[in-house]
């Protein structure tokens, strides 16, 4: 009998050596409270969490929720009773201000223990320590808010860009060409009629070449930065670019657009002229479509665009495959508008045609010296 006690024993006492072992390994912890009593019980893992000497003893339970942080306090003393009066597990995040001065990181799992009645008398609880996988989570989202910083900052120089070499061309390149014409126009009135006659064939040609190229420029013009975008406004600009589209594609584009975009800021307006230049080109180029519908709606304080066409349509989980539409436009579509923190929905289906809707609230959006 001693011998088989012994044995027991030994078994027990490699038990929990394992245990601990694991749970040091595993930077886990696990206490006991009983409910009449409030008397507590600690792994020794858990003193080695909360840097508490096992010198010191158990602490009692006001003594041991004095280690969290005023929120966290709070939530604990909130799931337990959660625990207890619905006897349900649950599981919460902590801060603890260790004695070292050091913040820590608990997830704690409660689970009630109930007896033959149903009434939850202990509590039984593990913590493990989750400060390096906060840290971890707290420089992944920097790194996201630099790369966001760093997307809406690419955008800006490119819209500047954009801007600049409109301007350039616009004022350059277009009145060049207007001073050609008239020189050409008064060299061929000068030109005796048998020059004239025997020319006509190649004056014509070259007086074609000069109108197309005119208007070429202006084209590209309203593809880089429409100058009617910043006297005349959004609505103006997408009617322009239609236009534009309409002109040069079997494509009708039906345009329902509210004027009034006041309050809208001058960087949300190119963002969302960008998205409907792109949404136009893929209809046109991408989707085969007979009829595009452009909606710009203000509805409250929040500003809506949706672009709608009866094109082949495509497969939303397999963009930029066969017969479906360019991946990367819709990327670049998305992108601009989560940067200025709307809201972007595609619906699309394969011969079903694809919708596009960007939901913006003008008033909360993240471009920098934007007015609200």
């Amino acid at each position: 009998m001693l011998a088989h006690d012994a044995h027991l024993a030994s078994a027990l006492a490699d038990t929990e050596r394992r245990l601990a072992a694991t749970q040091a390994l595993a930077r886990v912890g696990d206490w006991t409270l009983e409910r009449d009593t409030a008397r507590m019980t600690w792994s020794p893992e858990l003193f080695r969490l909360f840097e508490r000497p096992v010198a010191q003893g158990v602490p009692d339970i006001n003594e041991a929720l004095a280690y969290f942080s005023p929120e966290s306090l709070e939530l604990t003393r909130t799931a337990f009773w959660y625990a207890i009066d619905k006897g349900e597990r649950c599981t919460l995040e902590q801060t603890a201000h260790l004695p070292s001065g050091t913040t820590a990181h608990y997830v704690t799992e409660i689970v009630p223990v109930a007896d033959a009645m149903g009434r939850v008398y202990m509590l039984y609880g593990t913590v493990q320590d989750i400060t390096e996988r906060k840290a971890l989570e707290a420089e992944r989202l920097r790194q996201v808010g630099r790369v966001a910083e760093l997307s809406r900052r690419l955008l800006e120089v490119g819209e500047h860009e954009r801007r600049r070499l409109a301007a350039a061309l616009h004022d350059q390149a277009s009145p060049n060409l207007a001073a050609l014409k008239l020189i050409f126009t008064n060299l061929r009135k000068a030109l005796p009629d048998s020059i004239h006659r025997e020319l006509e064939p190649l004056l014509d040609d070259a007086a074609a070449l000069l109108a197309d190229t005119d208007a070429g420029i202006r084209d590209i013009c309203a593809t880089l930065h429409p100058a009617t975008l910043d006297y005349a406004g959004l609505a103006a600009a997408i009617r322009e670019y239609a236009r534009l589209v309409a002109r040069h594609s079997d494509t009708r584009v039906l345009l329902e657009l509210d004027e009034d975009m006041g309050g809208l800021s001058a960087e949300l307006q190119a963002m969302l002229f960008r998205i409907a230049q792109e949404a136009l080109t893929n209809c046109a180029k991408h989707a085969a479509a007979r009829r595009i519908r452009i909606e710009l709606r203000r509805r409250g304080r929040d500003i809506i665009l949706r672009i709608a066409d009866d094109g082949c349509g495509f497969d939303p989980e397999r963009p930029g495959q066969p017969a479906g539409a360019p991946g990367l436009g819709l990327i670049t579509m998305r992108e601009r508008a989560e940067l200025a923190g709307g809201r972007f929905t595609l619906r699309a289906a394969p011969g079903a045609g694809t919708e596009i809707e960007v939901v913006l609230a003008p008033h909360a959006h993240r471009f920098p010296g934007g007015r609200p």
